[in-house]
Protein backbone atom coordinates (compact mmCIF):
# COMPACT_ATOMS: atom_id res chain seq x y z
CA UNK A 1 0.00 0.00 0.00
CA UNK A 2 1.08 3.34 -0.83
CA UNK A 3 0.45 5.90 1.71
CA UNK A 4 -0.96 9.31 0.30
CA UNK A 5 0.25 12.99 0.51
CA UNK A 6 -2.54 13.79 2.91
CA UNK A 7 -1.43 10.77 5.30
CA UNK A 8 2.73 12.01 5.35
CA UNK A 9 1.93 15.32 6.08
CA UNK A 10 -0.33 15.02 8.79
CA UNK A 11 2.11 13.98 11.59
CA UNK A 12 4.33 16.81 10.50
CA UNK A 13 1.02 19.47 10.78
CA UNK A 14 0.59 17.68 14.25
CA UNK A 15 4.37 17.99 15.40
CA UNK A 16 4.34 21.87 14.51
CA UNK A 17 0.92 22.50 15.52
CA UNK A 18 2.01 20.94 19.29
CA UNK A 19 5.72 22.66 19.11
CA UNK A 20 4.44 25.66 21.52
CA UNK A 21 2.19 23.57 23.68
CA UNK A 22 4.86 21.35 24.42
CA UNK A 23 7.65 24.04 24.85
CA UNK A 24 6.07 25.08 27.89
CA UNK A 25 4.75 28.63 27.42
CA UNK A 26 1.93 28.20 28.43
CA UNK A 27 0.02 30.71 26.19
CA UNK A 28 2.90 33.46 26.40
CA UNK A 29 3.40 32.87 22.89
CA UNK A 30 -0.36 33.29 21.96
CA UNK A 31 -0.72 36.69 23.97
CA UNK A 32 2.66 37.93 22.32
CA UNK A 33 0.28 37.58 19.14
CA UNK A 34 -2.23 39.27 20.41
CA UNK A 35 -0.59 42.12 21.94
CA UNK A 36 1.65 42.25 18.16
CA UNK A 37 -1.51 42.25 16.64
CA UNK A 38 -2.87 44.97 18.32
CA UNK A 39 0.11 47.09 18.49
CA UNK A 40 0.14 46.25 14.44
CA UNK A 41 -3.32 47.56 14.00
CA UNK A 42 -2.65 50.63 16.04
CA UNK A 43 0.27 51.47 13.77
CA UNK A 44 -1.98 50.95 10.57
CA UNK A 45 -4.92 52.98 12.48
CA UNK A 46 -2.95 56.09 12.71
CA UNK A 47 -1.37 56.41 9.64
CA UNK A 48 -5.08 56.23 8.09
CA UNK A 49 -6.09 59.02 10.81
CA UNK A 50 -7.30 62.08 8.50
CA UNK A 51 -7.04 60.41 5.29
CA UNK A 52 -10.33 60.75 4.54
CA UNK A 53 -10.15 63.96 5.57
CA UNK A 54 -7.61 65.18 3.18
CA UNK A 55 -9.46 63.76 0.48
CA UNK A 56 -12.30 65.22 1.17
CA UNK A 57 -10.68 68.42 1.44
CA UNK A 58 -8.70 67.77 -1.89
CA UNK A 59 -11.84 67.39 -3.72
CA UNK A 60 -13.73 69.99 -2.28
CA UNK A 61 -10.54 72.41 -2.99
CA UNK A 62 -10.76 70.97 -6.47
CA UNK A 63 -14.32 71.39 -6.96
CA UNK A 64 -14.34 74.74 -6.06
CA UNK A 65 -11.44 75.88 -8.40
CA UNK A 66 -13.16 74.46 -11.22
CA UNK A 67 -16.51 76.45 -10.46
CA UNK A 68 -13.98 79.17 -9.69
CA UNK A 69 -12.49 78.57 -13.35
CA UNK A 70 -15.77 78.35 -15.15
CA UNK A 71 -17.16 81.95 -14.20
CA UNK A 72 -16.40 84.72 -16.40
CA UNK A 73 -14.43 87.38 -14.72
CA UNK A 74 -15.90 90.56 -14.72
Amino acid sequence: MTATRSTKILPIALALAAAPLLGGCNGALIGNLVVLAVTVGIFFGTLGLGRAGNAARSAASSTADRSSAQQPRS
